[in-house]
């Protein structure tokens, strides 16, 4: 008997259906995270995004915008990990205008997009990698 070795085409299948579903599971925290995101200026929820790197299989939901992390985690007082400067302080505006403030409250919007599609995302991938078998 003569054997064929088909495993370069086992992974090549294993790999796509991987990708695919990142694709897929991405999207759904992408568009939770954009709909839970507080609004102001619009730029913080117009600037998430997703990528998925092919190579690494890796796929990742955020955004670039600078103030991100402080919208999530929150300011001051009320930093979640409780690492925030206390007794607060005082910022001067672009107008020149003088502002106190204790911080800003978390209003997160990455984590809990991920959490509220977990059993929408693990479905997911049973549906795409049990069409493999």
């Amino acid at each position: 008997m003569k054997f064929f070795d088909h495993s370069d085409e086992g992974k090549e299948l294993l790999k796509q259906a991987t990708i695919q579903w990142l694709f897929q599971a991405c999207m759904l925290v992408e568009g939770q995270a954009v709909a839970l995101a507080k609004v102001q200026t619009s730029r913080l929820r117009n600037s998430i995004d997703h990528y998925v790197d092919e190579e690494e299989l890796e796929g990742y939901v955020g955004t670039n915008v600078e103030y991100a992390v402080y919208v999530e985690f929150g300011t001051g007082e009320f930093a979640e990990n409780g690492m925030g400067r206390k007794g607060g302080w005082v910022y001067k505006d672009e107008s020149g205008e003088w502002f106190f403030t204790w911080g800003q409250e978390p209003q997160p919007y990455l984590r809990p997009a991920f959490r509220q599609h977990k059993n929408d995302i693990q479905a997911l991938a049973k549906e795409i990698f049990s069409e493999l078998i």
